[in-house]
């Protein structure tokens, strides 16, 4: 049903009726979609100081933080309950009060945590999202009147180019401030948030700021180094706001007040670089802020039904639709409004990253739902195309809930505060497996290979390891693999495994198998079955093969193919022949049958049944084995990007000078 007026569509579904079928089967969401929890320093880490500790005790709760999760302590055990939910990338704050304490004075050990944190991450196969502001300031900063004055954003930069410094060879995405309409609201008009003020004044005054800030802020971190490679941006949280009685010309002028104060200027602002602050008469061009995000992250929660009395006190129950269910925070769950959200950033023109959307709710009775729910509309836009790239939910576990303290629970992992014991909740078993049937499969590289047409560089060492373009082809080759969104790696080095000691790759959790002795490429497999995951992605370690895996990994997964093919009609050899998008016939050597219409470029993906059943001890061929075995079976994906193998010297040279001249 809807609730229609002059105002946007107030859509509202029977979501009874929705299938969510395509979320489990790995049929929604592109296979490089990033997956990620979300979290803030101050709400997890516990035993901070800045101007939260001083405003808690007038808080609305009154409660402290304290140590709300313990996160600095536990932080290892806690990136293991990161890796239990399947996700690829987890966004987390960097606390300014801890790392400067006191102006001008750096806390090498925090620093240090924080580059501890993100190496940890990477080894895991999980990529950091950095946020820089996300709500605290140091109490030297707040006492200087922090964003209300312009002359203190200096310090701020100044902090963040510090940390960017620091992190930047390792972090790809940044978020400059989070929610500065939700800073600017609760802290100067609602009065929720420090320093608790209720002026109309500061609040446009604060608002300018933030916004210079951002802009400042991005314009520097991108004249660093590496800073023209990171992806930099706002995080804006859309708080949509619709007219109580949709035929009343009050509800529909405040609903739209509201949406221009708290929505519409700040993204105007990033579109034109003029903004104009909430209640302010006229804009004001801002230096550098248009054009000043590489994405927007969209934080949404729900909508607000607007009247001229609507309350300004949190603790009053908000308005809410007859049919709607209220959550712990007493907001409706409202996901068709994720998709106004996106409709309302779209004309930035710009990545969207969901960098926050959770739930409200201590029993989980409605958290999978509205997993399902917000989930199932962002797989809907991007099917409408809208150029979404991720989603991260909010939150990883209960923290400490700002003004709320810790009366609303938004984890996916319950904490017992008293114990600190994390518990995994059904809502949280669901979103791990929905990101699981999603994410990149696993890659299995054969990298054990000498080269005997290599001469004395590989007699005794693996091709894989061979330098080219002044790293080992290894390299080259989990570089593509994370660009692909890959982020676990099985590396299957043969008999001479102990030369890969001390290989290391940053951002792919990395598995390396040893052969007890020369077992060939199907044998290489079988030994390794322990470590297969269900699906793989089955690459040669000698082959440099550029090619976009999610079309390839797409078209396996909806054909429900057990191994699907990369293939080539465009190499100076042939050794398939193939049909209606099957493999035909397979010849790896001899003559080329009359027919043959293709070339294996070496880049498959395999259902690991296929290794168990065709699998057997000893030395064997997967090429020879299974290829001609399953020959009208197989599914071929047509890709004919250039692939090189450095098999012989002369094509060795080529690879080297390909490198060279792509700057690879």
């Amino acid at each position: 049903m809807t609730v229609s007026g002059p105002m946007a569509v107030e859509e509202h579904r029977n979501w009874e009726d929705v299938d969510y079928t395509s979320l489990l089967n790995g049929q929604a969401f592109p296979p490089d979609f990033m997956w990620g929890v979300a979290t803030a320093s101050h709400q997890i880490e516990g035993g901070n100081t800045n101007n939260w500790t001083r405003f808690e005790p007038r808080s609305k709760s009154g409660q402290e933080s304290g140590d709300a999760c313990d996160h600095w302590n536990r932080k290892d055990a806690d990136l293991e309950l990161i890796q239990d939910l399947n996700v690829t990338h987890y966004r987390f704050s960097l606390e300014w009060s801890r790392i400067e304490p006191e102006m001008g004075t750096w806390n090498e050990d925090a620093i240090e945590w924080y580059s501890e944190l993100v190496d940890q991450l990477l080894e895991k196969g999980i990529q950091p999202m950095v946020t820089l502001h996300h709500f605290t300031n140091p109490l030297w900063w707040e006492d200087m009147g922090a964003f209300e004055n312009e002359s203190n954003i200096v310090y701020w930069i100044r902090f963040c180019s510090k940390m960017f410094e620091v992190l930047r060879d390792r972090v790809e995405w940044w978020c400059t401030i989070n929610e500065p309409a939700v800073y600017a609201s609760m802290g100067y008009v609602l009065g929720e948030f420090p320093p608790g003020e209720r002026s109309f004044k500061k609040t446009r005054k604060v608002s300018l700021n933030l916004m210079r800030a951002h802009a400042r802020c991005y314009r520097t971190l991108k004249s660093m180094e590496h800073g023209d490679s990171r992806k930099i941006g706002l995080v804006k949280n859309i708080n949509l706001f619709d007219p109580y009685r949709r035929w009343n010309p009050l509800h529909r002028f405040q609903a739209n007040v509201l949406d221009k104060m708290f929505n519409r200027c700040w993204i105007d602002g990033l579109k034109t670089g003029r903004f104009k602050p909430p209640s302010a008469l006229r804009s004001i061009s801002i230096d550098g802020l248009k054009g000043s995000s590489d994405f927007i992250g969209v934080n949404y929660y729900t909508h607000l039904l607007a009247t001229p009395f609507m309350p300004t006190k949190v603790e009053i129950d908000p308005l809410i639709r007859p049919w709607e269910e209220r959550t712990d925070f007493r907001y409706p769950m409202y996901a068709e409004g994720l998709k106004r959200a996106f409709e309302m950033v779209s004309p930035l023109n710009l990545p969207i990253i969901v960098t926050e959307n959770g739930v409200a709710d201590n029993d989980d009775d409605m958290r999978p739902e509205h997993v399902r729910r917000h989930l199932h509309i962002t797989a809907e836009a991007i099917q409408h195309g809208h150029d979404i790239r991720g989603f991260f939910h909010w939150s990883l576990m209960d923290n400490f809930e700002w003004a709320e303290g810790y009366e609303q629970c938004f984890g996916l992992y319950h904490v017992d505060f008293e114990t600190q014991q994390r518990t995994l909740r059904e809502s949280g078993k669901l979103y791990a497996n929905i990101a699981q049937s999603h994410r990149m499969p696993q890659v299995v590289i054969l990298a054990g290979g000498l080269g005997t047409r290599l001469g004395e560089m590989t007699k005794h060492q693996p091709k894989s390891l061979v330098e080219v373009g002044g790293k080992p082809i290894l390299s080259h080759i989990l570089e593509w693999v994370k660009r692909q969104g890959c982020y676990r790696a099985l590396v299957l080095t043969g008999h001479h495994g102990d030369q890969f000691d001390g290989f290391h790759f940053p951002g792919i959790e990395l598995t390396f198998v040893k052969e007890p002795e020369q077992l060939g490429t199907g044998g290489a497999l079988w030994n390794a079955r322990d470590h297969l995951e269900d699906e793989f992605i089955l690459l040669w370690g000698d082959d440099y093969h550029p090619i976009d895996y999610t079309p390839l990994v797409h078209n396996h997964r909806e054909a429900s193919s057990r191994l699907t093919m990369t293939v080539t009609t465009e190499h100076d050899e042939m050794n398939l022949q193939h049909e209606a998008g099957r493999l035909i016939h397979y010849a790896k050597t001899g003559d080329i049958p009359k027919g043959f219409n293709g070339y294996e470029a070496g880049t498959s993906v395999v259902n690991k049944s296929v290794v168990m059943d065709f699998g057997k001890e000893g030395t064997w061929s997967w090429e020879k084995t299974v290829y001609p075995a399953l020959s009208t079976e197989i599914h071929v994906h047509l890709d004919s990007t250039k692939f090189w193998d450095m098999g012989t010297p002369e094509r060795l040279e080529q690879l080297e000078n390909f490198f060279n001249e792509s700057g690879l």
